[in-house]
Parts: structure tokens; C-alpha cells; sequence
């Protein structure tokens, strides 16, 4: 195989780095570049509301700000990821998912097999 390959599941195929196995089609894949996460930014402190005005849950505005913690937060459309150092970045897809490595996320359908080098497709036939 070549130098740091990928083995497919069938242990009779093996495909390049940045490429993932479609064993069902017996070919290749490219992985997607992985986006990196942008920082996660401290949301301004408001002012108390009155009494009378209804409470409403974060996120239910359309836009409105997803907290990841007490401190951070992302904007509307985005997804919390934990990032290197045990702080929060956003990752801009909000069905996205968050690679291992702290630093990539990857657009919805899709997932980060190892280490942020690529984004391969979600399929039932792929690990």
C-alpha cells in the first residue's frame, strides 16, 4: 500500500491518504477539506429583563445565539465544538461535526474519520 494509506474493511483494499473506501462501489473516495473552527466569542451582557416581559429559551429566535457554556457562546446556524485546550470554537455548520483534533469541523452528512485531514461521506456502508 502506498505510504500512510487507509485500509478498507474488506482487508483486501486499501486507498491514499485524503481519499476514504466506498467498499460497495469497490473505489476511492476524496474526502472533503475539513473547515476550520472559528472562535467562540464571549456574548455581551444584557440588561435584566422586567418583570413582565416573557422569558424565552436561547436558540428559539431564528439567529439568535447558541450558548456553549456560561461564558461562550456561537452565533445562530453554528455548532459548539470543544477545541484545543478545553476552550470552544464554532464550527459553521449547524448539523456540522466536530473533529477530534480541536482545530476542523465538517458540513452536515459527512464526519472527521481521524486527526482533521478529511471529511468522508456518512454512508452505512463506511464505518
Amino acid at each position: 500500500p502506498p505510504p500512510q494509506a487507509v485500509c478498507c474493511r474488506d482487508h483486501q483494499h486499501c486507498c491514499p491518504r485524503g481519499y476514504t473506501c466506498n467498499v460497495a462501489a469497490q473505489s476511492c473516495e476524496k474526502l472533503l477539506a475539513p473547515t476550520p473552527l472559528l472562535p467562540a466569542p464571549t456574548p455581551p451582557r444584557r440588561a435584566p429583563a422586567s418583570p413582565s416581559a416573557p422569558l424565552r429559551a436561547a436558540g428559539n429566535e431564528p439567529g439568535a445565539a447558541m450558548p456553549c457554556d456560561a461564558a461562550r457562546s456561537c452565533r445562530g446556524g453554528q455548532r459548539c465544538c470543544r477545541s484545543r485546550g478545553g476552550s470552544w470554537g464554532c464550527c459553521p455548520f449547524a448539523q456540522g461535526s466536530c473533529c477530534s483534533d480541536g482545530r476542523h469541523c465538517c458540513p452536515g452528512g459527512s464526519r472527521c474519520p481521524g486527526g482533521g485531514w478529511g471529511c468522508s461521506p456518512q454512508r452505512w456502508d463506511l464505518p
